[in-house]
């Protein structure tokens, strides 16, 4: 489907979205125009963050193949928009990662990351239930979560919101420095995510990623 006619199903955007301390940002799909803004975002990470991504986020070449490349019904990517003045910047990123044939139309895998300096409000939790209401309009049953062994803050935060382990790739991922680490594969059912958010409250902005 061509991008401007996906653009069709997204009425709802841009979406108002009001922060813990009682700020606004904004909720829209990435487009293409978008590439400085992302490239500025992911710069804009810790080391420590950007050391859990899959790709080199840094590197503005994989942020313009990403743009060149969006196609909405395998990747929804969201971002959170805030404005200061004339200077607008991405706050978050997230996206939905689903298979629109074959036998796993109803999973889904998540990723989302929170920058610095918004994280404690609230921000990471409302791009996740974002990703999820649009996993839930396509059908979606079941999330996945791919993490690295090594990334302990994540782990803990999907077992405390009820993601269980699933499986290991053995020595899957490596780093900047050529180290082997396992990756560990995560799953929900939707519909136990959306009570778990509901009975925990709990606050996704810590540590801010899933790469």
């Amino acid at each position: 489907m061509p991008l401007n006619e996906q653009l069709f199903d997204f009425k709802e955007y841009p979406k108002d979205v009001l922060l813990k301390d009682g700020s606004v940002v904004v909720f829209r799909p990435t487009i293409g125009q978008d590439r400085k803004l992302l490239v500025e975002f992911f710069r804009s990470l810790t080391d420590r963050d950007r050391r859990y991504f899959k790709h080199d986020v840094a590197n503005p070449k994989t942020i313009n193949k990403w743009c060149d490349e969006l196609d909405y019904d395998l990747v929804l990517p969201i971002i959170a928009l805030k404005k200061n003045g004339r200077k607008t910047r991405i706050v978050a990123n997230g996206s939905l990662h689903t298979e629109p044939q074959g036998w796993s139309t109803h999973v889904a895998r998540i990723r989302f990351q929170v920058h610095p300096d918004f994280r404690g409000l609230g921000l990471g939790q409302a791009i996740a239930a974002e990703l999820c209401e649009r996993a839930t309009m396509r059908g979606v049953q079941k999330l996945q979560a791919h993490v690295r062994a090594d990334n302990k803050d994540v782990l803990g935060l999907l077992r405390r919101i009820g993601f269980r382990k699933e499986g290991i790739f053995k020595r899957h991922a490596v780093d900047m420095y050529g180290r082997h680490h396992d990756v560990i594969i995560f799953w929900q059912d939707l519909e136990d995510f959306w009570r778990r958010m509901e009975d925990l409250q709990v606050d996704m902005d810590n540590p801010g990623c899933f790469p």
